[in-house]
């Protein structure tokens, strides 16, 4: 295929989003971690001051995500210092920074219709040949993609990783009818 995975996104900050995040830092691969914006201030924002647009209210989920990750049994990084490579954001402020990105993880809620909106802003700001993945594990990979470019469904295929990603040494690739054969031999051998 001819390409590297420089630097990855994962869309979606629970148990899940946030173990892959780590998975992807523990082999050295900068990744951004977004997820939705909370609509009320905490107790604590509001003693503060803070309103729903200071930066650390906008990336409060995805944060909190992270501070999770450094108590959490079994430990999801490998070393302490893998956090570094995970970068928190948003989906209204930082949407636009999956163009710069070479793989991108959905695991937002088990939702269809959530999933195809996702994936329907995913592919207005990607760029061509980016890898976008799924890691549904019962919603159909075919009818997330319904309706997506070309390209996007040509790189398009269900990744889903087992919990938690660091131990559990499973990955189930789901190509769809459309997905590069190059794409899924990629994913399965990156190092190849």
């Amino acid at each position: 295929m001819g390409k590297r995975i420089r630097r990855a996104a994962v869309l979606g900050f629970g148990v899940m989003g946030s173990g892959i995040a780590a998975h992807l830092a523990n082999v050295g691969i900068p990744t951004l971690l977004l997820d939705i914006m909370p609509r009320e201030l905490t107790k604590e924002e509001e003693a503060k001051g803070w309103t729903l647009e200071h930066k650390q209210v906008r990336n409060r989920l995805a944060n909190q995500a992270l501070e999770r990750m450094k108590k959490q049994k079994p430990a999801p990084l490998m070393a302490q210092d893998n956090l570094a490579l995970i970068e928190t954001g948003n989906f209204e402020d930082d949407f636009h920074r999956l163009a710069d990105v070479d793989w991108i993880i959905e695991v937002v809620v088990e939702n269809l219709d959530v999933k195809r909106s996702v994936f329907a802003r995913v592919d207005e700001v990607r760029t061509p040949g980016t890898i976008v993945s799924s890691n549904t594990s019962g919603i159909s990979i075919a009818a997330m993609a319904e309706g997506r470019s070309d390209d996007f469904k040509k790189h398009f295929l269900g990744t889903h990783f087992f919990n938690p990603p660091r131990y559990l040494k499973l990955l189930e690739i789901i190509p769809t009818e459309h997905t590069d054969p190059d794409v899924v031999a990629y994913v399965n051998y990156p190092h190849l």
